[in-house]
């Protein structure tokens, strides 16, 4: 499964906050005008309380101190001056009074000894969220995808997992990056071992990826009860796609055992009630006896396959997890004979099945193969059974 693009403007921080330099100018004007601001508060306050002015008096003066703050302030932010200070000091002393200016004063000393060490808000969200690919890990993502379905004996998550145990951090990120745009099941592995890295940034880089996968099975959910509500599309196709849209969900990897079983049990259900319609959705049947497969039930799920194949439902996919319900279940009588038995329609999906995947079932039903596959080669010292489904049929762990 490969996320689609996020529908969304990509803001552009260093543009639109940029980072504030510290003029020296702005910064001297600045510490006059608070402190003079100060001199005439305290001035006021002691001649209110003095009685040498009324309250009227007080309360214009003050005023006009805020108002002529509150106009300087409107009118750098219209001239672009990009100073954040003012509106600071106007609120403060309006609502405390020379306690609010002496207070900005003592913010404004200890904001800019800090501004000389902090790292911009655009930097630190460009380190923790880069969007930059590394050459060499785009490589190694393309050979990955090019073995989508894990049929070959290579790995190609290794290489990831040497990223992350040598690679340097921005390999790191890159490489996280790119799994979360081309997100497949196998990737979540590499994924949950990037939440152990010992960069920050890394960690949160994989969090975020992981919490960007699942909110996009949620999202999708969603939009499809918000096109049922909006009659756009049935329920009957709602249930489907639902079902399709859930299967994905737990073979993102990123499920927790809970949550996965909580999910498994609702899909399960809901093949049942689709199916009693819609018998001939081979796709349906399939994800039905894979979920029963991966639930752990694998004598209800071969028997859902022997039936479906009975009653004449077939496909290449409910043909090889069907011999793998048999093989898993020890029945390797079983699964030559019936392996010879469906070998002819089999054929019909050579084109379908890997190389390796067509010449085992061919060994499983006493045929002489074409040519030994390299994965099967005498090196190989386990005998034949062991080598139908352990590390050629599809890997997603049950």
């Amino acid at each position: 499964m490969e996320l689609p693009p996020v529908n969304e403007t990509k803001f552009d921080f260093k543009n639109r906050y940029p980072a504030e330099e510290i003029n020296f100018l702005d910064s001297t004007l600045f510490l006059i005008l608070t402190s003079f601001v100060f001199l005439i508060e305290v001035q006021i306050i002691q001649d209110w309380l003095n009685k040498d002015i009324g309250m009227s008096a007080f309360l214009g003066i003050h005023g006009g101190v805020v108002v002529l703050l509150a106009f300087w302030a409107l009118m750098l932010h219209h001239f672009g001056r990009n100073m954040h200070l003012p509106p600071l000091l106007t609120l403060f002393t309006a609502v405390l009074g020379p306690f609010g200016a002496g207070g900005t004063l003592i913010v404004m000393g200890l904001y800019y000894w800090l501004k000389r060490s902090s790292t911009p808000f655009s930097d630190w969200y460009q380190a923790l969220f880069p969007d930059f690919e590394d050459a060499e890990i785009r490589t190694i993502l393309d050979q990955a995808i090019s073995t989508k379905d894990l049929h070959l004996e290579q790995q190609p998550l290794v290489p990831f997992m040497d990223v992350l145990h040598y690679g340097t951090t921005q390999q790191k990120q890159a490489m996280i990056v790119l799994l979360i745009a081309h997100h497949h099941g196998k990737f979540a592995g590499v994924l949950r071992k990037a939440l152990e890295d010992k960069d920050g940034s890394v960690r949160v880089l994989a969090a975020k990826g992981m919490t960007k996968i699942e909110q996009y099975y949620m999202d999708r959910n969603m939009d499809l009860e918000n096109k049922y509500r909006k009659k756009k599309i049935s329920g009957d196709d709602l249930m489907k796609l639902q079902i399709l849209n859930d299967d994905e969900y737990i073979y993102s990897g990123i499920l927790d055992s809970i949550r996965e079983t909580d999910i498994r049990h609702r899909t399960i259900k809901a093949c049942k009630i689709y199916l009693k319609k819609y018998p001939d959705n081979l796709q349906i049947r399939f994800i039905l006896g894979r979920m029963l497969l991966r639930g752990g039930k694998v004598q209800d799920a071969a028997e859902w396959y022997e039936k479906s194949l009975r009653l004449g439902y077939k496909s290449p996919q409910i043909f090889a997890w069907y011999f793998e319900c048999l093989y898993r279940l020890g029945q390797l009588t079983k699964l030559r004979e019936q392996s010879a038995i469906y070998f002819d329609e089999i054929e019909q999906y050579k084109h379908v099945f890997q190389p390796d995947v067509f010449q085992v079932i061919k060994i499983w039903a006493d045929l002489k193969i074409d040519s030994q596959p390299e994965s099967i080669s005498s090196k190989n010292t386990e005998p034949k059974e062991a080598l139908v489904f352990k590390s050629i049929l599809k890997t997603e762990t049950a």
